[in-house]
């Protein structure tokens, strides 16, 4: 039976992802458990279509809250080409916090939390991942990897990065 729901959830994850940022600026859609066999389907999604930035976050992190804004602000300015995808890694009874962070900062497209046991979690963002926070992986629009870190981030170092996943789908 778990194997069949699988597909269902995630199409279901994945319809939901879709319909982000359907003009409700301001109110951030329902936040979605993902577990970490989600992952590479969620980042293969936008294949072909987006540059992906995963970030994984949470409330508690104080370099992470630190850093959201400038995610937030690169996404808007490169919207047509780069998709960000927040995972927070607080847990479940944080969700309400969660929920008014993310519509404080103007999320208003499709966010995730982390649902399931650390490793596998762990493994599936990236296997050298220690599992410290802030975690931020970049994938270019084919999906090939261009970098992953965990430590903080500034602007200019997101944005580098953004950049380079970019100039790899460029003809």
């Amino acid at each position: 039976m778990r194997t069949t729901l699988i597909p269902v959830l995630l199409a279901s994850v994945l319809g939901l992802a879709a319909c982000a940022g359907d003009g409700r600026r301001g109110e951030a859609l329902p936040v979605i458990p993902l577990q970490p066999e989600g992952i590479a389907p969620l980042i293969a999604s936008h294949s072909g279509q987006k540059a992906v930035l995963v970030n994984v976050w949470a409330i508690w992190c104080v370099p992470c809250v630190e850093e959201f804004p400038h995610l937030v602000e690169l996404r808007e300015k490169y919207k047509d080409r780069l998709e960000v995808v927040f995972i927070s890694a607080d847990f479940d009874d944080e969700l309400d916090r969660v929920q008014q962070f993310l519509t404080d900062q103007g999320v208003d497209w499709q966010t995730y939390i982390k649902d399931g046991k650390d490793e596998p979690f762990i493994l599936a963002i990236h296997p050298d991942w220690s599992g410290a926070l802030p975690a931020t992986a970049v994938y270019d629009a084919s999906g090939q990897p261009v970098t992953f870190f965990e430590q903080p981030a500034d602007y200019e170092t997101f944005e580098r990065y953004i950049l380079q996943a970019l100039q790899t789908d460029t003809p």
